[in-house]
């Protein structure tokens, strides 16, 4: 670890620190760890979000809601006066945890049901079935299969994308589908999807959203891009 490496201020109140790896960013850090993207930032406002590098170490903000409730003092019960004895019932039997495939392509190597969004049976070819995994976005889809919104769109006709749910069966074409444009911002040099958010004062997923023909690795110096 070299000695220009960021690390969080002493003064700065964390949940915990967090050592930024290779393949990290703002915005997949926010939603790896569960918290919103704003408070990742505010919390480290010494690292500019172009410059993250591997080794950084991050202050994790700790919610309020993450701190343990006071417990109060039980009220004094009056004892019944006959206890009737209650005849045990059956445990239901403990289901395992459902099981999700930790990257895209084991995920579709396994046999799915079709798409719910397809729109005729057998629409969407065997390999480009996926299923969604807990807490997982469409933006986290985008990210994972680097194919822009709009492809999803027109593979998912009958879905509603912004609302997914774990075990729902997509439709991930392999490549994306070019889309026309509208009111536009180029891309300058070093600028990254995290810091074109925080220049345009708008979000990852809004960004992401707003420009449907591109995907995240489109976002490149001199792409002009479409302002949410």
């Amino acid at each position: 670890m070299n000695d220009q490496s960021h690390r969080a201020p002493q003064d700065k109140v964390c949940g915990y620190e967090y050592t930024v790896r290779r393949g990290d960013s703002f915005y997949l850090i926010a939603n790896r760890l569960g918290i919103p993207l704003r408070d990742l930032l505010e919390a480290n406002s010494h690292i500019n979000p172009a410059r993250l590098m591997v080794g950084d170490v991050l202050c994790i903000p700790m919610e309020e809601d993450d701190k343990p409730p006071e417990q109060e003092a039980p009220e004094t019960a009056p004892a019944p006066e006959a206890p009737v004895p209650e005849t045990p019932a059956e445990e239901a039997p403990v289901e395992p945890p459902q099981e999700f495939y930790p990257d895209m392509s084991d995920n579709l190597d396994q046999p799915a049901k079709p798409p719910e969004g397809a729109t005729e049976e057998g629409e969407c070819p065997e390999e480009n079935r996926y299923a969604v995994h807990q807490g997982e976005s469409i933006a986290d889809i985008q990210l994972r299969a680097d194919v822009n919104r709009y492809t999803l769109e027109k593979a998912n006709p009958s879905l509603d994308i912004d609302m997914l749910t774990a075990g729902q069966t997509l439709c991930v074409p392999k490549e994306s589908t070019p889309c026309p444009h509208g009111a536009t911002y180029i891309l300058q040099k070093d600028e990254t999807l995290e810091s074109v958010a925080l220049r345009l004062n708008t979000s990852l997923a809004a960004l992401l959203r707003a420009n449907p023909c591109l995907a995240p690795s489109d976002f490149v110096a001199g792409r002009c891009i479409d302002i949410p």
